[in-house]
């Protein structure tokens, strides 16, 4: 399905609508020879149209109280992903404050740290033995212990050099902070029994559709098509919130690019 991700959202949730009413017309017709004639069904309109719609009410409600649910957790992901990025600039900043040696290197860990982040695959789980980022954090907050006012320094030099170092470690803190709840955010999708839920919904409220008869085949075809591609629509939208560090709707960057940007890290990561 890695081709599907890289598909543009235009695309994505019409396809996802399209496949829901190709399947759904074509079910729709096989299952037409087998059924009674229109007249015939008509008959039963108003049992299978009440029907129908308690089976709809309770499906509608399921599916916006999905997409409401996986929004809020999309919109969470991207804050998460915003807020790592100002850690990140807030502890650049504090390093470059330090008069010690070590603030130039803290600066270069955290400038390439922010440029992998930036352009590391955040929908495949990192291997521990490729993970670069938690070494250059890890580096970073072992020179931030080790950072110590140059020697000669008055006591009020001191006092502010341990009270920037005590800020830059906070930082750092929620920079890792941050990063855990980012992969955690990462690897979460539908629970398997949620997504059998909403296939076997859409399949009862689609197959509901096929005891309503239309003497016209092409009119009762199109309100199949009408209705499965509506549900499909929908389906594909919580399909894709669900994964908010993949597929078509995906998390932006641009905080990690404006950060980037406006803090020279491309030079300082040299």
């Amino acid at each position: 399905m890695s081709w599907f991700s890289n598909l543009s959202i235009l695309i994505a949730l019409p396809l996802f609508a399209l496949i829901f009413a190709a399947v759904a017309v074509l079910a729709h017709s096989l299952f037409r020879h087998f059924l009674a004639s229109p007249e015939r069904l008509s008959e039963h309109h108003e049992v299978a149209g009440f029907l129908v719609g308690v089976v709809g009410v309770l499906y509608s409600v399921v599916l916006g109280f999905l997409v409401g649910t996986v929004w809020t957790s999309f919109a969470s992901a991207q804050q998460t992903a915003d807020l790592e990025a100002g850690y990140v600039s807030d502890a650049f900043n504090f390093a470059g404050q330090l008069t010690s040696p070590q603030g130039g290197e803290l600066q270069r860990l955290l400038a390439r740290y922010a440029i992998v982040v930036r352009n590391a695959n955040w929908s495949a789980p990192p291997q521990a033995s490729k993970d670069r980022t938690i070494d250059l954090l890890n580096r970073a907050v072992r020179l931030t212990v080790a950072a110590s006012p140059p020697p000669g320094a008055s006591p009020a030099d001191i006092l502010e050099q341990n009270t920037i170092r005590s800020s830059l470690l906070d930082s750092l803190r929620s920079i890792g902070d941050t990063r855990r709840l980012r992969l955690v955010q990462s690897a979460s999708h539908l629970p398997a029994g949620m997504l059998e839920a909403l296939i076997i919904g859409a399949v009862a409220v689609i197959v509901f559709t096929f005891f309503f008869g239309v003497r016209s085949y092409a009119k009762q075809m199109v309100m199949t098509a009408l209705l499965a591609g509506t549900i499909g629509l929908f389906f594909g939208l919580v399909i894709e919130l669900s994964t908010p560090y993949s597929g078509s709707i995906r998390v932006s960057r641009d905080a990690w690019s404006l950060v980037i940007q406006n803090n020279r890290l491309g030079e300082f990561a040299k």
